[in-house]
């Protein structure tokens, strides 16, 4: 014997704008009044549709058009972040002496 209930089931149209209501917002400012973006953010993202959240970002490598190379290389950045590690590290150990 299944049980019924005396309650109305409630549209299918009613369950998704609570769901909408309930998601987490952009973290996006807006330029004129410098208030939060009030859109839904993407599904496992930060950012709403219009603010980026569809895009994967630029492609990596020589695909992009603004390659950088050099001292602003993402190698040479880690690189000197490293040495600056060992350099706090190895002062610690001298005040230690």
């Amino acid at each position: 014997m299944s049980e019924t209930s005396d309650q109305p089931c409630e549209p299918q149209w009613l369950r998704a704008l609570r769901l909408a209501r309930s998601a987490k917002r952009c973290g996006a400012r807006t330029r004129r009044r410098g208030t939060p973006c009030e859109s839904p953010a993407m599904r496992g993202k930060v950012r709403c549709r219009i603010h980026g959240g569809l895009s994967p970002g630029a492609p990596r490598g020589q695909r992009n058009g603004r390659y950088v190379t050099g001292y602003f290389s993402k190698e040479a950045t880690e690189e000197r972040r490293n040495l600056r590690k060992m350099l706090r590290q190895m002062r610690r150990a001298l005040d230690e002496l």
